[in-house]
């Protein structure tokens, strides 16, 4: 057995606090009888009264009471094999590997905080169908759409730096490759996610972001780094530590800003909106809101086993219960017999 809501389940200790507290006022209630009168005396003056009554009041009482605390939390027996139907977008979130991505301006680097972005970001877009693509020099369909966001998150888990061995970052490429991993051809319910410090010296990313534009998809940039820039660093492989940072030919340390204002034309040309990176869901949270308040679809059903829900016996035994011992009374009917005038 499993639970639809467990949350409720706590409930089912106050089942055992009633019983005690029905047992203690039934004792109560016996020695304050016992203080005024007689057994006898009590007997004469409650004729018909019936302690078996009483008894099935209150078992049908605990009954009734158990049986809605199990209903609340949704009890689930045995399973059916049902299709899944859902309303969303398809939504391909592009993630930048390049070397820059490795700038420690965001603890621990940019590409820490990226995947970590992402990672929520898919949390968040659950019920959506979701895929991935890496890009740096040049891009791949690292997930292809999928409804499974646990699946797309294993994915994501596999990607790092190394992931595209041509260095170098290409926003045109990451935008193009996108459009190609889009399924249908319609003109709409298609979102892009670019995560990337927005640093793109090769290609056209805002030539590539008409295209989308054309094809009905809306590109949101999300911002990793500072616009003020930070050193590339060169570690050790093994341990980790600091050797130098990188330097160009003239022996100046090479610096990586994230370009705002590339990101922000990038996802204007499309209707779409620009968040920056602050280490905090709250750039996440309105991105959600955004996705979802845009026209949805119903995306392709696939089979999967669903728990049968059984709270509606529990919940049908409930009333039942409690219905009977509203309407049994505690005395026993007893037939009016003429004994004369008083």
């Amino acid at each position: 057995m499993s639970f639809g809501d467990p949350r409720w389940l706590p409930l089912l200790w106050a089942l055992p606090a009633v019983l005690v507290l029905l047992a203690v006022a039934a004792r109560w209630r016996e020695r304050a009888r016992d203080r005024l009168m007689s057994a006898t005396l009590f007997a004469r003056l409650t004729p018909g009264l019936d302690p078996a009554r009483r008894r099935w009041k209150a078992f049908l009482f605990l009954l009734g009471l158990a049986a809605a605390l199990i209903a609340l939390p949704r009890p689930q027996i045995g399973s059916e094999l049902a299709e899944v139907r859902r309303r969303g977008l398809d939504v391909i979130v592009a993630l930048d590997t390049s070397r820059s991505m490795l700038a420690e301006d965001l603890r621990p680097n940019r590409f820490a905080a990226a995947k970590r972005e992402v990672e929520d970001l898919f949390r968040l877009l659950r019920g959506n169908r979701l895929g991935l693509v890496t890009f740096a020099g040049e891009s791949f369909t690292s997930c292809p759409l999928t409804l499974d966001a646990e699946a797309a998150s294993l994915f994501l888990d596999g990607v790092s730096t190394s992931t595209i061995p041509v260095p170098g970052t290409n926003l045109e490429k990451a935008i193009r490759r996108a459009l190609t991993a889009f399924r249908s051809e319609e003109r709409r319910f298609k979102v892009l996610v670019l995560v990337t410090d927005g640093e793109s010296h090769e290609g056209d990313a805002v030539a590539a972001a008409r295209a989308a534009a054309e094809q009905g998809v809306v590109i949101f940039t999300i911002g990793i780094g500072t616009p003020d820039g930070y050193t590339l660093p060169l570690r050790d492989a093994e341990t980790g530590a600091l050797r130098e940072n990188l330097r160009d030919r003239e022996g100046r340390p090479v610096f990586s800003r994230l370009d705002r204002t590339m990101l922000q034309r990038v996802a204007a040309v499309t209707g779409g909106a620009y968040y920056e990176s602050s280490g905090a869901n709250l750039e996440l949270d309105h991105l959600r809101e955004t996705i979802a308040g845009m026209e949805a679809r119903e995306l392709t059903g696939r089979q999967a086993r669903r728990p049968i829900e059984r709270y509606q016996l529990f919940a049908a035994l409930a009333l039942a219960a409690l219905a009977l011992e509203s309407v049994i009374g505690e005395r026993r009917r007893e037939e009016e017999r003429w004994t004369g005038r008083f």
